[in-house]
This record gives C-alpha cells, sequence and structure tokens, in this order.
C-alpha cells in the first residue's frame, strides 16, 4: 500500500501546492488540437543519507514515473542528457535559468530515504518560468512494490501540474488466453503485475468492474452455458448472478451499485434487461426485434449506450434509463459496436468497420454526435474503455500480430502498446483506487 504521507515542511508551505492548484491548473485542459505535451523536467531521484543502497530502487521509480507521464500524452519529458542538475531540490537551492535553457516549464525534484521495510519519497514540483515551487509532498510504500510506489508518484505529478487526479494506479481487467483456456487477470496500467481472477470453467468473456472497485462481474461457460458470475478480485468463490436459459452477458453494474444491465436472450432474442446486485430482473429495457447488447453507463446512472441491429445492421444508441426511450447515436458505418461512456460524461468511445474491412476506434461526442477518428492503418484496433479520470483508453489492437492492449490518449496522439505475451481482449478500466 502507498501512502501520502504528508506535506513537507511548515504549514504554510505544505499549503503552498493547494493554493497552487485553487488557481487554476499549470497545463489546463490536456485535449483537442490546440495542446501540445508540457515540457516537464525529472532528474535522477536523490539518495537520502543512509539510503545510497537504494540506487536500483531509485532508478525503477523515475523509469516507472516517465514510462507513466509519457503515457498520458499530456507531458513531454526531456531528455535526461541535457541536464546540468547541479542544484537541490528545494526552490531556495533550485537554478531555474539552468531548466530554462533546456526548455523546461516543469520541473520535479526527487529524494528517496529507506525506513525500515518502506521507502519514502519526497517530491517537490516548480514551475521554472515563474520560478517557484508549486507543491511539495512524500510518499511512502512498500520497499518489495517500487512499481506501486511510481504510480503513485506519477499521479501526484500529473495532479500537481493538471489540477486532475491522475489514473496510473488503477487496474484494467483483461480476458487473457492461457493454455488454450481464457481466464480474467487483472493488470497495473503498464501491463504489469497481472494477477489471475478466474480459475474454473475454460472460457471466461466480458469482464465489469463494481463502482468501488472490490469485484468483476464476467460471464462464464463453467456449467456449459454463457452465465454471469461475480467474483471479488482479492479470491474467494464466484458468486451466480444470472443462469438463466441462454445469453448472460457484459453484465456491467450502475454507478450507484444497485443494478446491473445485461443482455438476456431467455425469450429467444438478445434483449437488455436490469437486474437488481442479486440477479433478480427489474425490469426488461428493450423489445425489439434485433439483437440488442453491450450496454454501458452514463457516470450519473440515468443513460445507457448499447448497441441495436434494429436499424438492419449494429449501431450506437442512447436509452434514458427511466423512460426506456432511445435514440440512435451512429449513422454511418454498416457494423458499430462496443460502445464506452466516458467518465466524463461527454464522449462514448466504440469500435466500428470500416471500408476496408478493418475494425478502428472511434469518439463520439455525446452532445454534437461528431465522431473523430482515433486509429487508422495499425492493424484492427477493438474494445474501448475509458480510465476513470476520462483522459485516457485502453484497447485491443493487431499491429504487431498478437493481440495486444494499447493505451492511448482521446484524439490518438499518444498511443503506447503494452508489450506482453499471448492474447488479451475485453479490456474493462477499474475505477480509482480508495
Amino acid at each position: 500500500m502507498v501512502r501520502l504521507l504528508f506535506s513537507l515542511g511548515l504549514l504554510s508551505l505544505g499549503l503552498l501546492g493547494l493554493e497552487a492548484r485553487a488557481q487554476g491548473p499549470i497545463i489546463g485542459d490536456v485535449e483537442g488540437g490546440e495542446f501540445r505535451p508540457f515540457p516537464l523536467a525529472l532528474p535522477k531521484m536523490r539518495l537520502a543519507a543512509g539510503s545510497e543502497g537504494q540506487k536500483a530502487n531509485a532508478e525503477l521509480l523515475i523509469r516507472v514515473v516517465r514510462s507513466d507521464l509519457e503515457m498520458s500524452g499530456a507531458f513531454q519529458l526531456l531528455d535526461e542528457k541535457s541536464f546540468i542538475d547541479s542544484d537541490g531540490i528545494a526552490a531556495a537551492e533550485v537554478k531555474y535559468a539552468d531548466w530554462q535553457n533546456v526548455g523546461a516549464q516543469g520541473l520535479v525534484k526527487t529524494r528517496l530515504t529507506l525506513n525500515g521495510k518502506e521507502l519514502s519519497v519526497e517530491f517537490r514540483a516548480h514551475e521554472v518560468a515563474a520560478q517557484k515551487e508549486v507543491a511539495s509532498k512524500a510518499l511512502s510504500g512498500a520497499v518489495d512494490d517500487v512499481r506501486a510506489l511510481g504510480h503513485a508518484l506519477a499521479d501526484e505529478i500529473f495532479r500537481t501540474f493538471t489540477g486532475e487526479p491522475g489514473a496510473f494506479r488503477t487496474k484494467i481487467a483483461v480476458v487473457k488466453k492461457v493454455q488454450g483456456e481464457k481466464h480474467v487477470f487483472v493488470i497495473d496500467i503498464d501491463g504489469e503485475g497481472a494477477r489471475q481472477i478466474t480459475t474454473d470453467g475454460g472460457l471466461n468473456l466480458l469482464p465489469g468492474w463494481s463502482p468501488e472497485g472490490k469485484s468483476l462481474l464476467y460471464t462464464s461457460y463453467r456449467f456449459d452455458n454463457p452465465d454471469l458470475f461475480e467474483k471479488s478480485v482479492d479470491g474467494g468463490a464466484p458468486r451466480p448472478l444470472s443462469r438463466r436459459a441462454g445469453l448472460n452477458t457484459g453484465g456491467r453494474v450502475s454507478p450507484d451499485g444497485t443494478k446491473i444491465a445485461v443482455t438476456l436472450s431467455q425469450d429467444g432474442n438478445s434483449e437488455l434487461y436490469l437486474l437488481d446486485r442479486s440477479g433478480n430482473v427489474v425490469r426488461r429495457l428493450t423489445n425489439q426485434w434485433g439483437i440488442d447488447t453491450s450496454p454501458s453507463w452514463s457516470p450519473d446512472g440515468s443513460q445507457l449506450a448499447f448497441v441495436s441491429s434494429r436499424g438492419g445492421h449494429p449501431d450506437l444508441y442512447l436509452m434514458d434509463v427511466a423512460s426506456g426511450n432511445s435514440r440512435r447515436l451512429t449513422f454511418k458505418g454498416e457494423y458499430n459496436q462496443t460502445p464506452s461512456f466516458s467518465p466524463r460524461g461527454t464522449h462514448i468511445a466504440f469500435t466500428a468497420r470500416d471500408e476496408h474491412n478493418v475494425f478502428d476506434i472511434f469518439v463520439l461526442n455525446v452532445k454534437t454526435n461528431e465522431v473523430k477518428r482515433v486509429t487508422q492503418g495499425q492493424g484492427n484496433n477493438e474494445e474501448p474503455s475509458f480510465s476513470p479520470n476520462g483522459r485516457l483508453m485502453v484497447f485491443t489492437t493487431t499491429r504487431n500480430k498478437a493481440r495486444q492492449l494499447v493505451i492511448s490518449n482521446l484524439d490518438g496522439t499518444r498511443q503506447t502498446v503494452l508489450a506482453s505475451m499471448g492474447e488479451h481482449t475485453s479490456p474493462a478500466w477499474g475505477p480509482f483506487v480508495r
């Protein structure tokens, strides 16, 4: 576990970062055609007296932080080879002119201390042009989980400069092929720390998180039928939620944690239903001749994006849950699927097949219905899922032949393929760490 220990120094110094954030983020909006990545200097981590044996951990911490911040698309991490870095980490010790000369607009200085079985990282963030320190904090984590501490540090740096929470400590659920079977795993944002969740049955599919991040819903063929189960990410036996005849797929818990949207085919056709958290049917949501599937909740729980073939081929629709009224969202292409509602409520990411019979990722503006393309000419790209801050997406790709995961910003200008062994499908990004 990683802990935010304290704001360093006197109370006035601890409030400095809070005051800077109250005045507005340093970077501003990290989306849109006008945005350019923020040039940030992140020099080597200093070692406190008595912690000289922690050089390898210090280097790993910086690598994790650099990777996370670059992955976000919000930062341009400057080349360490251009740094002089002969100053200290506090404002009075920083030679701001040296950092301006290498093009830095932001600067983060860090120091590592070993305290028994814990590592403590002091970090100080600076706005170079203004020649001032804007945040000063310390984080602590277990010495045997350095990567977690690195992700936490990246979160704090992201928050300091953007005014928004980072998503680097969050987890991604994914289906991974293992020895001919498919199981649900949970991984870190960089693909590390894979942990197998399902162990029963040879085919487990379509994971979805509970709002608090403590359990996963998924469809399993363990009893030779696509049934819906829930299982704690900390272990224990899976709990059956829906074992009705036919499909029980795509279970998604509402943001308030009280209901589950799911596709059932118990009446012969694939329709959307609402279940309570025990799996009892609350209400049938659709009643169309076409297939209705792949529900995704809006962040306030009032709407569901879903896929329906009622118009002759799969398209995206948006339903008002209270009334059941729906409107069509996509009118181009003949195969639109796997919608994912942004936690910001502004966009829906989805998969569409283009005129070349290739699948790519698109993002639709909910208010204007404007659609923008995220991927093109890089194999098949499918199954997008938003990070909990709405600034990133994860999706699958075949650009390197094997089906891998990609972390991308919303416009696709920064895409990071997570190197991994084996096939990965159906990624679902989890909530913020609580």
